[in-house]
């Protein structure tokens, strides 16, 4: 009789041993072949979307050339015709009269310090150390605030323009100096443009079309 028609009773040590071992090889190939069925599933879950992804790429990046060979073009036609604000200062919009909807090109200045905002706070520390601090703490830790980095390690655009708003509040020269060298640490690194999209919405408003993948709201299924 093989080990499989008998009952537990009837198995010796040695049998009950084989059987156990058994079922141990059957747990382990139900488990491999569950995970095999699941590390498919994730690949090609992941395969697919990456792969639509890099669709989506691409047709963003044929999209964002359109627009701005586009945006270009319109540029001379709109200078023709009037159709751009004199005080633009290279960004314009375009807008249909009938529909309302309108494409913007936003010209964006990158404004960076260089190093002689470095130059400027050691003059700070030494005015703040032997002098604010000991005649108003309040002021001290207000200013010292204000010279803080971030997260990334830079100073704030924000403070470094109200510790500049504060240049006549000392007569100091290490003040005076320092302030100074900050206003002058501001320098014009580079351009970089955008293009937004709006349409109007139901109280005749712009309304902006997202093409932020984070930003786009979606309808979740809800679970049962």
């Amino acid at each position: 009789m093989s080990i499989e028609n008998k009952t537990v009773g009837e198995l010796t040590p040695e049998e009950l041993e084989v059987l156990l071992e058994q079922k141990r090889k059957e747990k382990a190939a139900e488990r491999l072949k569950a995970k095999e069925k699941y590390e498919t599933g994730r690949n090609t879950f992941v395969t697919q979307l990456v792969a639509e992804a890099k669709e989506l790429e691409q047709l963003l990046i044929a999209f964002k050339t359109k627009c701005f060979i586009g945006f270009e073009e319109f540029r001379e036609q709109a200078n023709r015709y009037g159709d751009i604000r004199t005080n633009s200062k290279g960004g314009f919009s375009l807008r249909n009269n009938e529909t309302g909807a309108m494409a913007r090109l936003e010209r964006n200045k990158v404004i960076e310090n260089d190093e002689r905002l470095d130059m400027a706070i050691p003059l700070i520390n030494e005015f703040l150390e032997d002098t604010v601090k000991k005649r108003s703490l309040a002021d001290y830790k207000f200013i010292a605030a204000l010279m803080a980095k971030n997260k990334k390690g830079d100073f704030s655009r924000a403070s470094l323009n109200i510790l500049i708003s504060q240049k006549t509040n000392y007569e100091d020269n290490r003040w005076v100096r320092a302030i100074e060298l900050i206003e002058e640490s501001f320098v014009e690194r580079g351009i970089s443009y955008s293009i937004s999209f709006f349409e109007k919405d139901d109280t005749d408003k712009d309304k902006a079309i997202s093409l932020n993948f984070s930003a786009l709201k979606v309808e979740l299924p809800t679970s049962n």
